[in-house]
């Protein structure tokens, strides 16, 4: 690491660089995951669910602090069951079932 360190030291003269990077990779990576489990919860269980995802800086990790599934007005228990399993496995964290109907 210490040979990268001399090289990139005149590019970090600014600290607002590297946290917008920071803040853009944290956004693409929420809206990636949203998009990845929203997908996967029509194609494996017929729901028109809306996922969202709650990401956290943990030292130098990133980890998914809270996810919220909206499931579809007559969605069955079964059907919310099984998508809340499969974001939990997928994402490591419990998710949260919120009540909605989505377009």
């Amino acid at each position: 690491m210490t040979a990268f360190s001399g090289s990139t030291a005149p590019a970090a003269t600014s600290t607002a660089q590297p946290d917008a990077l920071e803040t853009e990779i944290l956004t693409e990576t929420k809206a990636q995951l949203e998009e990845y489990c929203t997908t996967q919860c029509r194609q494996q269980f017929g729901l028109d669910a809306s996922v969202t995802v709650t990401l956290e800086k943990a030292g130098q990790q990133v980890v998914v602090k809270k996810v919220v599934a909206a499931f579809p007005a007559g969605c069955t228990a079964a059907q919310k069951q099984a998508a809340l399993s499969f974001l939990q496995q997928t994402l490591g964290t419990a998710p949260t079932a919120a009540e909605g109907s989505t377009p």
